[in-house]
């Protein structure tokens, strides 16, 4: 492998004079990741899945004894995180999870659902809107037939999206949605981007019918959330600019509508264009959540996750053209404005600064790894490898768009279930703005790893996932045809 440029194994040119206690931090955070950038005998490592693979699966079947170490009994109240966590983490690294997990899944979750609505974090607690956001994505991860095409798991007669109440979900919605247009997390808890982010997915991926105002002054509030810096606090009045509310304000409206419409319509984007830059560092290569902040692998996702909906809104929808012999489709870059990220540069802090010598990834070095930080650190791996785009052709609609009991009102046009979600693609290269010509989706670098070291195509290649809800694309078709299935609730 050639060795790293000088970008990454370079402290920055220009440095501040007035010492504080972040710039303290800042100078130690670069210092430790330049080490390992310019490792000299293996400048740009190949993804240790074997090990990842390992870490992640302890999780969902404890050691030894089949338990989770005693310090995450701190996580009781975060149950189906911890599932969904190992799940995608698994899933992006192409392990048949649905195989393996589906029964352990349904009857580790199927507890947790409240008769009122919704799933609570653990057995017996109140319904929370970010436990039931989770629950849902792992029961969807592990709905639908293997990747093989074989179905050899157990219940086969029972699917896991079986187990959703979609009648008492929808009013749960209901209880916890609020005149400004936001989403509280739980009854009487906090309304922020958060709430709203789990709403809109759970609403969009049920195809949940949006009457009786469900979503009336949604958009205008994530409109009112993003900040004076570019990016979005937690609610609007002042917070400060974070990623993780980036991303859930920026997913939310793009499950409103079409990146280009709704985004350029209620965002100011040059601003969100300025700030998202300036969350990526260099030498490190990697992201931070906020300003004068350090970096951290799991913003690989909060943040890098941003970048494919704001191309998708600067590119508008894309025409997809056939692609060799095989009619394989991609985007027809016209009018494009390519890649407006490091993706190597994310890349490189992921496989050189992440990776935990015995498995997992990990916020930086000098931190250890987690399940959470392991799955969206890969999340945030399998977006440098990907370009996501959308199409203009409109989502059929399923069969459960007709509301019941007390939501019986026939929907107007602007009530239908959410359809934009459903029209992004996925391609393995990025158009280039130079048009008919087609970019690596790693810009600059020779070769991945695992292209020169004989490991195989799989080595560090990641399965692609939906870039609004962070399944699986292929989950994502599975629950559209469940819901389709349906009539009424």
């Amino acid at each position: 492998m050639p060795l790293a440029p000088p970008l990454f194994t370079t402290l920055p040119f220009l440095h501040d004079a007035h010492v504080t206690p972040s710039s303290r931090d800042q100078d130690a955070t670069a210092s430790s990741c330049v080490r390992f950038l310019s490792y000299p005998e293996d400048p740009f490592p190949v993804l240790d899945r074997a090990a990842h693979i390992a870490f992640l699966e302890s999780g969902l079947n404890g050691d030894k004894t089949g338990k989770l170490p005693e310090y995450m009994v701190a996580l009781d109240a975060s149950r189906p995180w911890i599932i969904y966590w190992c799940l995608c983490g698994l899933a992006s690294l192409g392990i048949d999870v649905r195989r393996r997990y589906r029964s352990r899944v349904v009857a580790s979750i199927r507890p947790l659902q409240n008769s009122t609505g919704g799933f609570g974090g653990g057995n017996g607690q109140l319904s929370h809107m970010t436990a039931t956001y989770s629950a849902i994505l792992a029961l969807v991860i592990v709905s639908g037939p293997p990747p093989d095409g074989t179905d050899n798991s157990e219940d086969d007669d029972e699917d896991p999206l079986d187990i959703i109440n979609r009648l008492t979900l929808l009013r749960y919605l209901h209880s916890v949605k609020m005149d400004t247009g936001a989403f509280r997390v739980a009854l009487s808890g906090e309304a922020d981007v958060r709430g709203v982010y789990c709403a809109l997915t759970i609403i969009t991926l049920l195809r949940l019918p949006t009457t009786n105002g469900l979503l009336a002054g949604t958009r205008e509030y994530l409109g009112r959330c993003q900040t004076y810096e570019g990016g979005f606090g937690a609610m609007p009045g002042g917070n400060e600019a974070h990623g993780g509310y980036a991303f859930c304000a920026l997913a939310a409206l793009c499950m409103l509508g079409e990146p280009r419409e709704v985004l350029s319509d209620t965002l100011d984007l040059k601003t969100l264009v300025s700030w998202l830059s300036a969350r990526q560092y260099a030498p490190e290569g990697g992201l931070s959540g906020r300003t004068n902040k350090l970096v951290d692998g799991c913003y690989s996702t909060w943040v890098g996750g941003c970048w494919a909906l704001v191309e998708a809104a600067l590119n508008g929808p894309q025409k997809e053209v056939p692609l060799g012999p095989a009619g394989e489709l991609r985007p027809e870059n016209k009018g494009v404005v390519g890649s407006l990220w490091s993706r190597e540069g994310l890349a490189r802090y992921i496989l050189t600064c992440c990776q935990a010598m015995r498995g997992g990834l990990r916020d930086k070095p000098g931190k250890g790894p987690d399940f959470y930080h392991t799955c969206y650190v890969l999340l945030g791996l399998s977006g440098t490898q990907h370009y996501f785009y959308y199409v203009t052709h409109p989502a059929a609609a399923p069969s459960s768009v007709t509301s019941a009991d007390s939501f019986s009102t026939a929907p107007e046009a602007e009530d239908l279930p959410l359809t934009s979600a459903f029209l992004w693609r996925v391609s393995p290269s990025i158009p280039s703005v130079v048009k008919g010509v087609f970019e690596p989706v790693v810009e600059d670098l020779p070769a991945w790893p695992d292209d020169v070291a004989d490991v195989g195509v799989e080595g560090d290649r990641l399965r692609a996932q939906h870039p609004l809800f962070n399944v699986p694309f292929e989950c994502v078709d599975v629950v559209q045809a469940w819901v389709g299935e349906k009539v009424g609730f």
